[in-house]
């Protein structure tokens, strides 16, 4: 491989880096025997007497030139138009290259902070985390056209994310209140998807379990945590933090993963394959790395703080440790800690108030009598912006953090022969997946977590309609045993509707190197040498 190319892979690498930025509840605790009959005959007979609201995840398109009276000269600052985005790469590349090949990483620092200036130079917040006004979010979907009865027609609450949780759940009470004027009813169901559970979980904390008088209110019929972020998201704290390693495995099963399904990307994906098992994707990543290292050792932090690190939502999507690794690297000096102090106190809020006390907050919710689900989704390789890409997630978010601790093989691995579940329940149930690749022993709440195998990092109706909705109108907080037919782990098969895991429809777990064609021929030259 030449010295050449390996500089310009690594470049793409780093450019794409830059833009990709138990103890079970009290009242789950009791498990009942599994019920033979069908849930659908349970379905039927719920009464839908409070409305829905979906608090969605990080999404939608951010614009500038809200001041203005038509929408027509806005411009797009996220979900930004491609062309946009390869006309900055590409008036960039050749400095960006020319500063590789010398080796000035000082010199490349810059860069990448006027690249990330002028990619989301227009999208940052100020030094006390507040959007410029002149910014918004379309929130047309607000006031939209479901009728919050069941989760199929769920209000869905969009926010701007940017701000902190605090302040967007305070905008969360104001549109429950309205939801609950609008439709006369005295309760609402709180479902929640990705960063949305974080935004719900700070809800929780402030509108119900630190509030003296909520009693008075007692306006919540049920809550639904749905492929969380709420204990943080590792492909975004760990590039906050300058904490990326990249290695080949990881990045080829991931780029796998999303090539799948069409016949031309599948055919590129062959190709990769063939780099992969020669080797020639090695030194490029290895160089990578190297290359991040040297950019967080000169100054990495002052590249995004300008732009993408004054943004107080990114700091909700870590966990405790990411948080305090990329508050390290980011605000390294007592000048910056001075100048930013606002962002860091909302942010601290957050980790030391809601995100402390997650377990605490359900725990609290099973107490009142408020059925509660926790609904967890695997199958899929992390994306490759973590140090570690090996390990079990929905392509998103890691499983073992949307479910408050399951145990979880690698993502093409197994437990293990003869894994028994790490710890006895109290249901005196089994908690190992048919596949042997989860065990729900260690959930913190393992009785009313579900999971949902090949589901990548969605919320849609068609797999969760039907167990959101028993959750939430159910006269009694069911589990994972109240259905044989909806028991704690189920797996999309036809891409239309989750159905039971069992033993018969589990998938052989293959790690990702034996089906790789040529990986496969490298396998049986090696057992027939060792034969």
């Amino acid at each position: 491989m030449s010295y050449v190319f390996k500089k310009l892979t690594a470049l793409t690498l780093c450019l794409c880096m830059l833009l990709g930025v138990c103890v079970t509840g009290a009242s789950a605790g009791q498990a009942s025997d599994t019920v033979t009959v069908s849930y659908q005959e349970s379905l039927k007979n719920l009464e839908y007497d409070a409305p829905v609201i979906l608090v969605e995840g990080m999404g939608g398109s951010f614009y500038k030139a809200m001041s203005t009276e038509t929408p027509d000269d806005d411009v797009r600052i996220w979900g930004m138009p491609a062309d946009l985005i390869v006309d900055v790469i590409f008036s960039n590349i050749g400095k960006l290259l020319l500063y590789l090949i010398i080796n000035d990483y000082e010199a490349i620092t810059e860069l990448l902070a006027d690249v990330a200036g002028q990619l989301f130079g227009d999208f940052a917040c100020d030094e006390n985390g507040i959007p410029d006004p002149d910014t918004y979010i379309d929130r047309k979907s607000n006031y939209a056209f479901h009728d919050g009865t069941g989760y199929e027609n769920a209000y869905v609450f969009v926010y701007d994310w940017r701000y902190d949780m605090s302040t967007i759940a305070a905008q969360l009470d104001e549109y429950i209140k309205y939801i609950m004027s609008m439709t006369g009813s005295d309760k609402v169901v709180l479902a929640s998807m990705s960063m949305g559970t974080a935004v719900l979980m700070t809800y929780l904390f402030e509108y119900y379990y630190n509030t003296e008088d909520y009693s008075e209110s007692n306006h919540i019929e049920a809550v639904v945590f749905i492929a969380g972020a709420m204990n943080g998201v590792a492909c975004c704290g760990d590039p906050f933090s300058g904490n990326i390693k990249a290695d080949s495995t990881s990045l080829m099963r991931f780029l796998s993963e999303i090539m799948s399904g069409n016949p031309t990307t599948e055919a590129i994906c062959k190709i990769l394959d063939l780099l992969y098992v020669v080797g020639a994707f090695d030194p490029v990543v290895n160089y990578v790395n190297d290359l991040n290292q040297k950019l967080v050792e000169n100054g990495f932090g002052n590249s995004v703080l300008d732009n993408i690190a004054t943004i107080p939502g990114f700091y909700a999507l870590m966990s405790q440790e990411e948080y305090a690794a990329a508050k390290a690297l980011i605000f390294d000096t007592p000048e910056k800690q001075a100048k930013y102090a606002e962002i860091i106190r909302k942010s601290d809020y957050y980790h030391e108030c809601v995100q402390a006390n997650g377990t605490k907050i359900i725990q609290s919710l099973l107490d009142d009598g408020i059925n509660t689900a926790i609904i967890a989704e695997y199958g899929y390789t992390m994306m490759p912006l973590t140090s570690d890409g090996g390990r079990m997630s929905d392509g998103t978010i890691l499983t073992a953090d949307e479910s408050f601790g399951a145990t979880c093989a690698e993502v093409d691995g197994t437990l293990g022969s003869g894994y028994v579940q790490a710890k006895e329940c109290s249901c005196g149930k089994n908690h190992v997946s048919a596949d042997n690749q989860i065990d729900a022993s260690t959930c913190a709440f393992p009785d009313i977590t579900w999971f949902g195998k090949n589901l990548r990092h969605t919320c849609a109706e068609e797999y969760i309609a039907d167990l959101v909705n028993l959750v939430a109108f159910s006269d009694e907080q069911i589990n994972v045993w109240s259905y044989s037919d909806l028991p704690q782990f189920m797996v999309n098969l036809d891409g239309e509707s989750l159905v039971p895991l069992t033993a018969e429809n589990a998938a052989p777990v293959v790690p990702y190197e034996e089906t790789v064609i040529f990986g496969k021929l490298k396998s049986k030259i090696k057992s027939v040498l060792r034969f």
